[in-house]
């Protein structure tokens, strides 16, 4: 275009400006977006497109991401899940307590209220109170849900699953039984199993409760003094204060150690023990205990007395309880007896050396002075008993020492003392009839009284000395015996026996008890080289054993009976040895079993038992079937 239009053109009003044409210029700021005309642009997008990922690439990222993503909510989760765990349950937000009266009064029906709450976020599966309680608290178990009474001091209650942040309470009826004073206690130990864990848990608590009063009267009365060897007498009164009645009612005494029982009125059901039966309300009675008290080493001596029941599993109940402690005053004339031995211990066929003293602790000369002495046994041998100085009465088995006789007795002066020595002759042989006939000992009790020792009556007053017992040791005969021609287990081999030739024989051996049972009774013995052991025993199950390398025999009997081999047969057993005699034993009377012992104890004295039975050889007298040519090894006759 010439200058001229260009001029026209630009001037001319009815020109568009935009119908003007002009060259483009790929550096025309207009066309800076177009990249299909523009070579820079063009090469700008292809970079971009160079750094773009690919499709493949995309998909990768894609799982990468996810598996990033799963892994942080996993990371997130296990800490949420682990800081669950920690935090879900804590021991001390298991809370138990026990709420009820800390007084009540014996026999009266009272209330707790155990409560428990489960402050953690997890929940307490199986859970379940374990009730504890003195002996002397009985639940009411008619009127308490879900309480399963264990024994007579535990009681289970079962409560089930406790949700988090729940609370609950159970309550439990029961009277305690107890004395007045007496402190006894309810302990509640909730059990659970935490969720999520295995291992039971355990919160616990418990109270205290103070027994106020008892329905039960009961009061005993006893000298506040006596002088050892007096004859006094305990009482005892009780009643039953309750509207209700005690059924299987006791009064249980337990004496103190010195004390000798003489009589009581009514008399004891078992020792120590009254049986009452049903005690109505508003019934009583009264118990009269006689008796003396001996030197047991105390001043002070002592009874207890309870009142009341058995429990569900035969232990006693008390309701009520009462203490009395005499005291024990030296007394002016004193007598006791002893054994000169030492030794409370006798044997059949044996002697009893008894020491009588007696002593004048006074402050007067006593006068006429009478000893006593009362024997109570089966075994003592009235027929052999010589007294010297003194009479026995052999119908009442008393012995009397007067002035009359005894002139050590006509006065005895302030501090002086005397004695007295008695020989007491025991059976050879124990009356043993049935299994009654055991046990058997020698009961003394002595005493000793002065014409101006006078009681409050006026009366010469009866001083008693100690008891004493002597037990007697059972009789226990071990013996031994051999045979060739043998009941149980047959023998063969050439009788005399014969060099080179085999002979078997039979040993029994044999215990026999009188009158105690035993314990741990055994027997052993050995045989001598040369003697063979067979293995052959009677009876087949008899516990007997053989070592073949010290030659070794035990028989282990274990326990006998009194009067076994008297009112039943002996323990027995037999068992066979071999012989096989050599040419340099020719003429010799040969060793066939050495000696034989046997060990145990006395089940009633405790005394260990040792007994030995000699050595047996080829000369068996025991078995009639060997003559005096059977003693001697000899050589075979051809």
């Amino acid at each position: 275009m010439s200058l001229e239009e260009l001029n026209k053109n630009l001037y001319d009003s009815e020109h568009k400006l935009d119908q003007n044409r002009k060259e483009e210029n790929l550096l025309d700021p207009t066309k800076i977006n177009n990249s299909d005309s523009n070579p820079f642009l063009q090469q700008q997008n292809w970079d971009e497109e160079k750094n773009k990922p690919s499709i493949k690439q995309k998909k990768y990222l894609k799982i990468a991401s996810i598996i990033l993503g799963v892994a942080v909510f996993l990371a997130v989760g296990l800490f949420l899940f682990n800081y669950f765990r920690k935090n879900a349950y804590h021991e001390d937000r298991v809370l138990v307590s026990i709420e009820g009266p800390e007084s009540a009064d014996s026999a009266q029906s009272v209330e707790y209220v155990i409560k428990y709450e489960n402050n953690n976020l997890a929940k307490l599966k199986d859970s379940q109170i374990l009730l504890s309680y003195s002996e002397n608290f009985q639940p009411d178990t008619d009127n308490n849900v879900n309480l399963k009474q264990l024994n007579s001091g535990s009681s289970l209650i079962y409560i089930g699953d406790i949700k988090a942040r729940q609370k609950g309470e159970v309550r439990v009826k029961g009277s305690f039984y107890a004395p007045k004073d007496t402190s006894v206690y309810l302990r509640a130990a909730l059990g659970y199993t935490p969720s999520g864990q295995e291992t039971e848990h355990q919160n616990s608590n418990q109270i205290s409760v103070n027994v106020a009063t008892s329905p039960m009267l009961l009061e005993v009365s006893a000298p506040a003094e006596v002088s050892l060897g007096d004859q006094f007498e305990y009482v005892i009164d009780y009643k039953n204060l309750d509207a209700e009645s005690l059924k299987d009612a006791q009064i249980k005494v337990e004496f103190p150690g010195g004390f000798d029982f003489i009589s009581a009125d009514p008399s004891f059901s078992k020792e120590g023990v009254w049986y009452l039966g049903v005690l109505e309300a508003g019934v009583g009675g009264k118990i009269r205990i006689k008796g003396r008290l001996s030197d047991s080493g105390t001043q002070n001596q002592t009874v207890v007395v309870q009142l009341g029941r058995s429990g569900d599993d035969g232990k006693f109940i008390s309701y009520n309880r009462r203490e009395k402690t005499t005291k024990i005053a030296d007394s002016l004339l004193m007598v006791s007896q002893e054994l000169e031995d030492g030794v409370n211990l006798a044997d059949s066929g044996g002697v009893l050396r008894y020491l009588i003293k007696y002593q004048n602790k006074g402050d007067y000369i006593l006068n006429d002075l009478v000893i006593r002495l009362q024997l109570e046994s089966e075994v003592v041998d009235v027929g052999k008993i010589k007294v010297s100085g003194g009479h026995f009465d052999a119908q009442n088995k008393t012995i009397t020492w007067k002035s009359s006789d005894f002139s050590q007795l006509r006065s005895l002066s302030p501090g002086e003392s005397g004695e007295i020595r008695l020989n007491i002759p025991i059976l050879n042989v124990i009356p043993v009839n049935d299994s009654n006939d055991k046990n058997f000992s020698v009961k003394s009790k002595v005493q000793i009284d002065s014409s101006n020792f006078l009681d409050v009556n006026g009366k010469s007053k009866v001083v008693f000395g100690n008891d004493l017992e002597v037990k007697l040791n059972s009789k226990v005969i071990l013996s031994v015996n051999g045979y060739y021609n043998d009941k149980q287990i047959g023998n063969s081999g050439p009788m005399p026996p014969t060099v080179g030739s085999s002979t078997t024989y039979t040993f029994h051996w044999s215990v026999t008890n009188i009158s105690n049972d035993l314990e741990d009774i055994s027997v052993e013995s050995s045989l001598p080289s040369g003697i063979k052991w067979t293995g052959q025993i009677y009876p087949s199950d008899a516990n007997i054993t053989y070592s073949e390398r010290t030659n070794q025999i035990v028989w282990n009997v274990g326990s006998v009976a009194a009067g076994s081999g008297i009112i039943s047969p002996a323990k027995e057993v037999a068992f066979q040895v071999e012989l096989t005699p050599q040419i340099n034993q020719v003429g010799e009377e040969l060793k066939l079993l050495n000696v034989s012992r046997l060990t145990g104890k006395d089940s009633f004295t405790d005394k260990v038992l040792i007994l030995y039975q000699k050595e047996k050889t080829m000369q068996l007298l025991e078995d009639p079937s060997i003559n005096s040519s059977g003693y001697k090894v000899i050589v075979a006759l051809y």
